[in-house]
């Protein structure tokens, strides 16, 4: 794993020295699990080597999180999740198109090769594929359907949608090239997909 996101979390993680008091300790935590994962990768990372890395005891890890999965998948949504958050705006498409260069953005990063790892280490770990789907997955998808119901309000979309169908034929190709590395994830390659995606459901 490329040692940009290794830096970016240890200058994140520069706290008072010693041991992690109060509201701290959640965030240290996560910036030490994401730190191990960058680097080590999931499959290599223990719990124990976590909260040695964070200064705190193993059972203080396990009254926040049933498993080494949910903790890594916080982390990436605490500490990374943001950067994909929906811009706010008034029109739903342009919001939507923002996300989407935002998440294209993201892809093409460091931490696309870091999604693209525990995608891979899902196939054979159940519970990091639960706790990627539920925390990682699930959460953006509703995001993505709350902002196409809106453009349906809007005028922008045609009323008889299937949202879950939508979500997939816009975010779909994002994840193939991701993981087939098929193609480019950039601006262009956005404005096209989305485009496409409205050609077919624009009102009549």
């Amino acid at each position: 794993m490329s040692q940009k996101i290794v830096k970016k979390i240890e200058t994140a993680g520069k706290t008072r020295p010693g041991r992690p008091r109060g509201e701290d300790t959640d965030r240290v935590i996560l910036e030490a699990a994401l730190r191990l994962v960058s680097t080590r990768g999931f499959r290599n990372v223990t719990v124990d080597q976590i909260a040695a890395e964070a200064g705190v005891g193993k059972m203080t890890l396990y009254r926040r999180w049933p498993n080494k999965a949910a903790l890594v998948m916080d982390a990436l949504l605490v500490l990374v999740g943001p950067r994909t958050q929906f811009p706010e705006a008034e029109r739903a498409l342009d919001s939507l198109e923002s996300q989407l260069f935002l998440q294209a953005r993201f892809f093409s990063s460091d931490y696309g090769r870091l999604i693209r790892s525990l995608i891979a280490e899902a196939q054979s770990d159940m519970e990091l594929a639960v706790a990627f789907r539920e925390r990682w997955i699930e959460p953006r998808r509703e995001g993505v359907i709350q902002t196409l119901r809106k453009a349906v309000a809007q005028g922008e979309l045609r009323t008889k949608i299937d949202f879950q169908l939508a979500t997939d034929m816009l975010y779909g190709p994002l994840y193939y090239r991701l993981l087939l590395g098929t193609g480019t994830i950039d601006r262009a390659f956005v404005r096209r997909l989305l485009a496409q995606f409205l050609e077919g459901h624009r009102p009549a």
